[in-house]
């Protein structure tokens, strides 16, 4: 986890990752992570996400891990809730609206304190972590689903040669190889691929665009 990065950016409002709406990938293939109602879904890295709470609007219990407090502040205020302060897990929890937001890292979770989920959803969260801890994160999110439950990733793809992350590049050719490496009957299926403009510092160094895709990962 690159907690100085983020937090800086966080403390410095440069918060360009921020859609301020739904993501319209997710609402494009909402229908495939609906496979009953409700769902308990985890989002990893969860920011202030407006996400959040469309997911909990459709009448799911979503549960949010992020580091940052302010960015869970941050999250009720702007949705004008007033949340419950509680632990869980050993970590601090903030609830209102069917959203619990827990202030820790990522790592610090696991199906023993939290129980197991119906869907991960990953808006950039992989492409947000340190290379060298992906294997780390993908086995966290394999213990972390049900069986026959799914993940919904979004990740990016750009030339590395350019430009460093974070966001950090994964193409589909990586993403298959990440989640298919420990559990071969693993499925990965992409369901779309666009391009996405990229943020000031990625232009400057040469890169116009990124290539956002969207993958369904069924365990």
């Amino acid at each position: 986890m690159e907690h100085e990065f983020w937090s800086k950016r966080w403390a410095k409002g440069q918060l360009g990752f921020h859609e301020g709406r739904a993501n319209r990938r997710l609402e494009a293939h909402i229908a495939r992570l609906e496979t009953k109602r409700p769902l308990r879904i985890l989002v990893p890295l969860a920011g202030k996400a407006f996400d959040l709470r469309w997911l909990a609007r459709r009448g799911h219990e979503v549960v949010g891990v992020e580091f940052v407090p302010e960015a869970i502040r941050a999250f009720f205020t702007e949705q004008r809730w007033l949340p419950q302060f509680d632990e869980v897990g050993g970590m601090p929890s903030s609830s209102a609206g069917g959203v619990t937001l827990l202030c820790g890292d990522i790592f610090g979770i696991s199906p023993d304190t939290l129980g197991r989920f119906d869907v991960i959803y990953d808006r950039a969260a992989l492409v947000a972590l340190d290379p060298k801890a992906r294997a780390r994160y993908v086995a966290l999110c394999h213990s972390m689903v049900e069986d026959g439950g799914v993940i919904f990733l979004i990740a990016f793809a750009y030339d590395q040669g350019k430009a460093s992350g974070p966001p950090w590049s994964v193409n589909a050719e990586h993403v298959r190889a990440l989640y298919t490496h420990a559990r071969p009957s693993v499925s990965v299926e992409l369901l779309s691929n666009e391009p996405s403009p990229a943020g000031s510092r990625f232009v400057s160094a040469g890169i116009s665009q990124f290539e956002e895709s969207a993958y369904l990962i069924a365990k």
